[in-house]
């Protein structure tokens, strides 16, 4: 637990130091139409991000000889989760950096995992441990839920790569 702890707060100060760095150099004005731009299609990158690396993560594993359903669904979403995430960070990263401005990979990959992490917890808060939709809960709020879940990673990859904008 204390290694865990100790990892965050290295990660915090490393994001800080690069925040810091980001802020001595100028920076261009946020246009809303390019973080739109990062924020949706981020977010279908992860999907398609996350489906891809679950397919590949469930295929070596069973290719490697595994049956064992909880392990390959385990695997499957480990996976996925990585390839969501590079997905979301370099489409945001790709976007953000069209034209005159730059930003930070790094800040933008740790901000997707923030925001993944948000959404894993919003979740598990609203469909429960299973994430299965509760019985009797609208398409409509499914729907909803499904959406914020899919762009809260995007959203954060957006803040991490927008905090570390500047002029090249």
């Amino acid at each position: 637990m204390r290694g865990a702890r100790l990892a965050m707060v290295m990660v915090a100060l490393v994001a800080t130091a690069r925040a810091a760095e980001a802020q001595q150099q100028p920076t261009p004005r946020l246009e809303p139409a390019r973080v739109a731009g990062q924020v949706v299609l981020g977010a279908y990158a992860g999907i398609g991000g996350f489906i891809v690396g679950r397919y590949v993560g469930e295929e070596l594993v069973q290719r490697l000889g595994s049956d064992h359903e909880p392990t390959i669904r385990r695997v499957g979403f480990a996976t996925g989760t990585i390839g969501g995430g590079l997905a979301t960070a370099g489409v945001v990263y790709g976007i953000g950096s069209l034209g005159d401005q730059s930003g930070d990979f790094d800040a933008t990959a740790l901000g997707a995992g923030v925001g993944f992490a948000a959404s894993m917890a919003l979740a598990r808060l609203l469909l429960g441990p299973e994430l299965n939709p509760p019985s009797g809960m609208r398409t409509t709020a499914r729907w909803a839920t499904a959406n914020l879940i899919a762009l809260l990673p995007a959203v954060g990859a957006s803040i991490g790569f927008n905090s570390t904008r500047r002029s090249p």
